[in-house]
């Protein structure tokens, strides 16, 4: 497993979504995904936990305190990082929970083509070197896509 996903979440405002939540992620088997709980709720922390229970393939980050949605996706990064040895690491920020489902529809979709355009892009030089190297955004490139 060579890809990860870092889905932030400023809460998650519709319980009723956990189930299809449970089901995109255990769709989606050959991607490590990171929840990041990017609130102070506890109640947004614990459904996310309970969430990332029910995957194989799913870890949640608590932030503790509401950040910034760069300095969340940076923490969901270390944690991925630290964790797992990945070439390719997109995140998913700033959505409510229905569009963090659509995205992630799409994502399973379209994951393929994604990483042959982060493979053209690097050729080209296009990408960040450094620490964040590998790490893009899954809605600006479906929509490089669209």
């Amino acid at each position: 497993m060579y890809r990860g996903l870092i889905i932030v979440f400023n809460s998650f405002e519709n319980e009723a979504l956990k189930d299809f939540f449970v089901a995109s992620i255990n769709a989606i088997a050959d991607v490590e995904i990171c929840l990041v709980c990017n609130s102070s709720s506890d109640k947004d922390f614990e459904i996310l936990t309970e969430i990332a229970e029910q995957c194989n393939n799913a870890n949640v980050v608590n932030t503790k305190r509401k950040k910034s949605n760069t300095s969340s996706v940076r923490a969901g990064a270390r944690f991925m990082q630290n964790k797992f040895n990945l070439k390719h690491l997109g995140f998913i920020v700033g959505l409510d929970d229905l569009k963090i489902l659509e995205v992630l529809k799409d994502y399973m979709q379209h994951q393929e083509t994604i990483v042959s355009l982060i493979k053209v892009e690097k050729e080209n030089k296009v990408v960040k070197s450094a620490f964040l190297k590998n790490l893009f955004s899954v809605q600006e490139y479906l929509e490089k896509i669209a």
